[in-house]
């Protein structure tokens, strides 16, 4: 078996996850952790046993065959070119950029390299998800119709859990999940989007981002959906979490709620959140980390992977129609933005 010599770029929150994830991972050997901050590169490096470094030079002069990025949103397109044109595979996290021109851009140097680009989309690895699209493979739904897909998070996000908040917002962090699944579960392109939208609450704290959209998105045969983000869910939600999906196809649909079904009371009622690892049989558990694992088992078999810079790119087009329905106010085609 194969090891894969593997860098981690960002070493906050996410990219602690990638390092669990990797160094539990007998295909993996994670060598050098990268962030521009040297206390989070040095306290990632030496809780994993590995170099640490804030240069991407070194990353990149590096032996390591395999790249995870875990920067913020807005800051994924320097790094992921920068590890293409060195030679490495490279696996980003969701979405791959916030523009156009820098999923472009991305998707190019890996197509010229000719190597592998991933985006983590780790929703096409949950559980509910997956057995939402064996319906599909099926064919016990018929071809799609219509759905609604909501996935928001309580105002702590924004506010607390994030500080570069402002330079995303709940478009940016939470509609590539729900997009991605959704056409992944359609099996069909984005046509047409119009979108409606509000902001304010976060504005009036000083946070420059949209509080809530809804999006309606036509895809090819006519079928639509309804994508709705929110970052002002008030933390007395029963988490941290509210995410939903109803899908209606020409045989049949299904109904999926993201929350685990276990309840628990102690300062508060509240529902887990399913994001959070668990740590048994000295393994982390979590459908998370298996996308980054796979990430890994692409690399080492020469398999292409699953979610690719392609499937991120068109996320992101998604993205930039709904914010250019937002500011002008009308219908935008998905060829406006992506041509």
């Amino acid at each position: 078996m194969r090891t894969v010599g593997t860098a981690i770029i960002g070493a906050g929150l996410w990219g602690t996850n990638h390092a669990l994830a990797l160094t539990t991972h007998p295909r993996a050997a994670v060598r050098i952790v990268c962030d521009r901050d040297e206390g989070r590169a040095r306290t990632l490096g030496e809780r994993f046993g590995c170099d640490w470094t804030t240069s991407l030079d070194d990353v990149a002069k590096s032996d390591v065959e395999a790249v995870t990025i875990a920067t913020p949103d807005h800051l994924h397109r320097e790094p992921t070119v920068r590890m293409l044109e060195a030679g490495k595979h490279v696996l980003v996290e969701k979405p791959l950029a916030t523009t156009v021109a820098d999923g472009r851009a991305m998707v190019g140097a890996a197509e010229a390299a000719g190597l592998k680009l991933m985006v983590d989309f780790h929703a096409r690895w949950h559980p509910l998800f997956m057995g939402a699209k064996g319906y599909v493979e099926r064919g016990e739904l018929g071809k799609p119709v219509m759905a609604y897909a909501r996935l928001s998070d309580t105002i702590h996000v924004p506010t607390e859990m994030l500080n570069w908040s402002g330079q995303s917002g709940p478009e940016w962090f939470l509609f590539p999940h729900t997009m991605d699944v959704v056409r992944w579960l359609f099996e069909r392109e984005p046509i047409e989007v119009y979108a409606k939208g509000h902001r304010g609450v976060l504005d009036g704290m000083g946070i420059n981002c949209w509080d809530a959209i809804q999006a309606m998105i036509e895809f090819e045969d006519r079928a639509f959906c309804t994508f709705e983000t929110s970052w002002i869910v008030p933390n007395s939600y029963t988490n941290v979490v509210d995410n939903r999906l109803s899908l209606y196809g020409d045989k049949g649909g299904l109904e999926l709620k993201n929350e685990p079904s276990l309840w628990a009371f102690t300062d508060r009622f509240h529902t887990p959140f399913s994001s959070t690892s668990v740590t048994r049989y000295g393994k982390v558990w979590g459908y998370q980390y298996e996308s980054i694992r796979y990430f890994i088992d692409c690399v080492a078999d020469d398999v292409r992977p699953e979610a690719d810079g392609r499937d991120g790119l068109m996320v992101t087009a998604m993205i930039e129609a709904t914010l250019k329905s937002l500011i002008e106010r009308r219908p935008v085609r998905i060829a406006e933005v992506s041509e």
